[in-house]
């Protein structure tokens, strides 16, 4: 690890600067701090990111030690911060966390009214530090941040969504960096210059995925399984070209829709009427469509067993960064039902959790942003849809309405599954090959489906 360093009187500046702009209602003992020192190596080393208003991470990433510290209370904020900046040592807020982190500093504790008898001694910087910061910097800041010999930077909360803020994430990715109020998880993709499948940082804003499914043991489930693995590639090309001849100006992405957990007649091993396809069997079509840039969503039909308990035994798949995962209501069944039945159904809670399982995942290992879809062609599919998370910046939430027939009820299904969606979704469409009555063409799906679905999947 680099070592960290600031001349004392700086720091005081730094700290107290950080401090004035909290709100008291900030003020908490959990510090948010995220590094990257528990990830795998695709995260760019040397990064820190925090609050805004995390004094005690600032004052960890830039301090070795002090050998005083003024902590400061709402009541005497004013007093306390022109004592340190007097005094030339930092300050840090008078809670748990603060007083800890005087404590890590070697530093005697002191209040507005005490006399420092042993102020902090200047030290050296050996090594340049940059900081950046999502909230409008003070001139005291840089000032400071320049004697100091580093660099203070202004990016975007989301850097992926602002070029300059990218461009200068990436300036030096190895750099020692802290970030201040950005989003720890779209710094950490940024400066690992972690992009989506088809280029960028969000898999399904600015471009189309137009997607085959099936399973690949053979065509009974979808047109994925008619061929092997790199005539389903040369397939889904031809496809993308298509839509590309149709509009030119438009991003088209190959992708697979691979059903991963497949709902049986039989209740199986588990009892659960869901057979899984093992990791090995998957592996070979999931290792070649990385390799030709083309983008693969895991479909889990899960019978009697649960979303969350299937999309953890395809991990190490998940893990892999153009690998997203969808939901098929349909055949998640009660505990009595049976495939077939019924229309299946998936309660509001289930999707959330499973949303928020795969956002920690993908954060955990700083990949690009995952598709994570929701098929739906009944209303009663998800109870209580309006409050599905959309939220998690690592996702692309669709809802994909893969209802079939003639294009008339095709449309009115469209239409009826479009109404009251939580804000925030993209949309997917489903041509089924030999079931609908007509299918839409290429020229058609493109003109007529509005708004365009950003997942167009072949079945």
């Amino acid at each position: 690890m680099f070592r960290r360093f600031l001349v004392a009187l700086g720091a005081a500046v730094l700290l107290a600067t950080l401090l004035s702009a909290c709100d008291s209602g900030n003020e908490r003992d959990g510090l948010e701090v995220e590094s990257t020192e528990s990830v795998e190596a695709a995260t760019p080393s040397g990064l820190i990111t925090a609050r805004a208003d995390d004094v005690a991470a600032v004052s960890r990433f830039l301090l070795e030690s002090a050998s005083a510290v003024v902590l400061v209370t709402e009541q005497d904020r004013a007093a306390a911060l022109d004592r340190a900046r007097d005094l030339g040592v930092p300050a840090l807020p008078d809670t748990d966390a603060g007083r800890a982190e005087a404590e890590r500093l070697g530093a005697r504790v002191l209040d507005a009214d005490d006399e420092a008898r042993d102020p902090a001694k200047p030290i050296e910087r050996s090594t340049p530090v940059t900081i950046a910061t999502a909230t409008e910097p003070s001139r005291e800041l840089l000032d400071l941040v320049t004697l100091g010999g580093g660099e203070l930077a202004r990016i975007a909360r989301d850097p992926r969504r602002h070029g300059p803020s990218a461009k200068l994430l990436r300036r030096e990715p190895d750099a020692p960096l802290l970030t201040l109020g950005a989003s720890p998880y779209a710094v950490r993709v940024v400066r690992a210059d972690a992009q989506t499948v088809g280029g960028g940082w969000f898999a399904t804003r600015g471009k189309h995925l137009v997607a085959m499914y099936g399973h690949p043991s053979g065509p009974a489930l979808g047109v994925l399984g008619e061929q092997g693995a790199e005539e389903s590639i040369a397939r889904v090309r031809r496809l993308v070209d298509r839509y590309e001849q149709v509009d030119p100006d438009a991003t088209f992405v190959p992708a697979f829709e691979i059903i991963t957990t497949v709902a049986s007649a039989a209740k199986g091993p588990r009892g659960d009427y869901s057979a899984r396809t093992r990791v090995a069997e998957l592996q070979p079509l999931v290792d070649a469509a990385e390799r030709a840039g083309v983008a693969v969503i895991l479909d889990l039909q899960p019978g009697r067993s649960s979303f969350l308990s299937q999309a953890r035994e395809y991990e190490s798949l998940l893990r892999r960064p153009h690998v997203g995962l969808a939901l098929d209501p349909e055949w998640r069944l009660g505990p009595k039902d049976k495939p077939l039945q019924r229309i299946g159904h998936v309660g509001v809670g289930e999707v959330n959790r499973v949303s928020a399982w795969l956002a920690a995942l993908t954060r955990k290992h700083a990949l690009p942003q995952k598709v994570f879809v929701l098929h739906q062609f009944q209303t009663q599919m998800i109870r209580d849809r309006e409050r599905v998370r959309t939220d998690h910046p690592e996702l692309a939430t669709v809802i994909h309405v893969d209802g079939q027939g003639s294009p008339g009820a095709k449309f009115g299904t469209w239409r009826t599954i479009r109404a009251g969606a939580p804000e925030g979704v993209g949309w997917g469409w489903k041509n089924f090959v030999d079931e609908d009555e007509p299918m839409l063409s290429v020229a058609q799906t493109w003109a007529q489906v509005r708004p365009r679905p950003q997942l167009i999947t072949y079945q």
